[in-house]
């Protein structure tokens, strides 16, 4: 129902208190870059409205999960950098683990076939293979 994480037991207090962290710093950040960016995304016929958490490609609304909203977030936010698996991974669940990299590409690749992107297209989104992603820059559209 939209969890981001989870502890199995037994867990100590410091290791709760840390996930706890890593979440708030993490919606924090997500908040202040995406309230500087005017509420909205465009890049060639794709939209991201950060304010009503709505993706669309043309006129047609895409149905992304939290969290593969959370990642086009993300990588929008800072569109032409290359971002790190470790820092999508860590801004998107908070924690980065030796798994955490398969769920990610799992992830984007459900993004990318929702978007109607086919493997190896360079459209929106750009694999930096062994680093991570890169959204294009609108100028690079």
């Amino acid at each position: 129902l939209g969890a981001n994480d989870y502890i199995t037991k037994p867990f100590g207090t410091e290791e709760l208190l840390a996930r706890i962290r890593a979440v708030l710093r993490s919606h924090r950040h997500s908040e202040e870059k995406e309230s500087s960016h005017g509420g909205k995304f465009r890049l060639q016929d794709l939209l991201i409205d950060y304010d009503t958490r709505q993706v669309f490609v043309g006129k047609e609304e895409i149905d992304l999960t939290q969290t593969e909203y959370n990642i086009m977030a993300f990588l929008s936010v800072h569109a032409g950098k290359v971002l790190t698996y470790a820092a999508i991974i860590r801004a998107v669940w908070g924690y980065s683990d030796y798994g955490s990299v398969k769920k990610l590409q799992v992830n984007m690749k459900n993004i990318r076939k929702k978007m109607g992107v086919t493997p190896g297209e360079k459209r929106y989104i750009i694999n930096e293979l062994g680093v991570g992603y890169r959204m294009l820059a609108e100028d690079e559209a």
